[in-house]
């Protein structure tokens, strides 16, 4: 049985004008940035310096996340801790890695599969 492709859906009126205000929005900050920075700066300077803390601590990297790890015995341990083992052994670790290649291997067969049937 072969899957067909979907459609391409048209943008809804919300996605067409947040685009469209994101562009203008975008174009205008080039033209008046800079005014817009020193006037803030000179009004209120620790709003200033609240709105760029927030907005560093909001995009730095968390350091949580699987791409933070140094090898695969460090997923091992992420995998573990993840479900509450919070000091686990050599043993469980490569177990929680033999585990892990188990369930790659099946997403990338459904994937597989999937490629096969879409095409």
């Amino acid at each position: 049985m072969r899957l067909k492709k979907p459609k391409a859906v048209e943008p809804s009126a919300k996605d067409k004008l947040s685009a469209d205000f994101t562009e203008r929005l975008e174009k205008k900050w080039r033209e008046q940035g800079d005014d817009v920075l020193e006037a803030a700066f000179k009004e209120s300077p620790t709003k200033i310096a609240e709105l760029i803390a927030r907005l560093v601590s909001t995009t730095e990297a968390k350091g949580g996340g699987y791409e933070s790890c140094k090898d695969m015995r460090e997923v091992g341990i992420k995998l573990l801790k993840s479900v509450g083992f919070h000091d686990p052994d050599e043993d469980s670790i490569d177990a929680a890695l033999k585990e892990n290649d188990t369930f790659i291997a099946r997403l990338q067969a459904i994937w597989a599969k999937a490629e096969g049937q879409l095409q």
